[in-house]
């Protein structure tokens, strides 16, 4: 990535930030320059030494509703954390920030209740959220041989700095076609196996399309693979592979 390309980069984020922030009444410049380092770390992770700068804007539009929808969230749960007991100091107060506004918040629960919650930056919470899908991604999914090691790392990598939500449906999209071809795969070797009608063949794709997580498709998985294990035994075949992509050979 050469230094015009970069400087390209930085003018858009930065002016794109700055729209944002201003359009939720945030002028604070520390705040500001960090949503605007968050930006450019997620943006930078997606590119490649050939990407062009259409493919830059692409993701600076998916990545500025991103921040938009973040933003608007953060802000309705601090107004709901706030309600009936925040201190607002009219003297001198000139509207001039966000992270002020919180700050008063944040000394108001302290007075009310002597607690205070931990506060974990934006990133942070989106790790949080991810976890659970990251972990089965780079255990069960590869376990299960739904994606290669290779492929889960990259997936993994692409859920930076994206809705958990959004990246998600991406994900599971992916997993949901493997999953597909294993089955398909498996039936047309087997003439069927343990589906072997056009009813309970047509009834695992719609299980398969109709799960909408990546714990879902993982149990589903396991599911489908118990049936193939049991008809596999019941049919006096030995598996020499664990999973779908195993290969199948007659006990003698």
């Amino acid at each position: 990535m050469d230094s015009q390309f970069e400087q390209m980069m930085q003018v858009n984020i930065q002016g794109r930030v700055f729209i944002i922030c201003q359009a939720h009444g945030i002028t604070d410049p520390t705040i500001i320059g960090y949503y605007n380092e968050i930006m450019h770390q997620a943006i930078s992770a997606m590119l490649t030494e050939e990407s062009t700068p259409t493919d830059f804007h692409k993701l600076l539009n998916e990545q500025a509703d991103w921040l938009d929808a973040e933003i608007s969230q953060v802000g309705g749960a601090s107004q709901g954390a706030g309600s009936g007991s925040a201190i607002i100091d009219d003297a001198g107060d000139d509207g001039d920030g966000g992270g002020e506004q919180d700050l008063k918040i944040l000394n108001a629960n302290k007075k009310a209740t002597g607690y205070v919650p931990d506060a974990k930056s934006m990133p942070e919470r989106l790790k949080d959220r991810r976890a659970d899908m990251e972990h089965l991604l780079s255990n069960d999914c590869v376990t299960l041989k739904l994606v290669t090691p290779n492929e889960a790392d990259k997936l993994k990598h692409g859920l930076v700095g994206k809705d958990p939500d959004k990246a998600e449906e991406e994900v599971v999209a992916m997993l949901r076609n493997n999953l597909h071809a294993q089955v398909r795969k498996f039936i047309r070797k087997h003439n069927g196996g343990p589906w072997a009608t056009a009813t309970l063949q047509s009834e695992v794709r719609m299980d398969i399309t109709r799960t909408r997580s990546v714990r879902s498709l993982v149990s589903l998985s396991r599911q489908l693979l118990e049936e193939r294990e049991e008809w596999l035994s019941k049919t006096k075949n030995s598996l020499t592979g664990r999973f779908f992509g195993g290969k199948v050979k007659l006990d003698k």
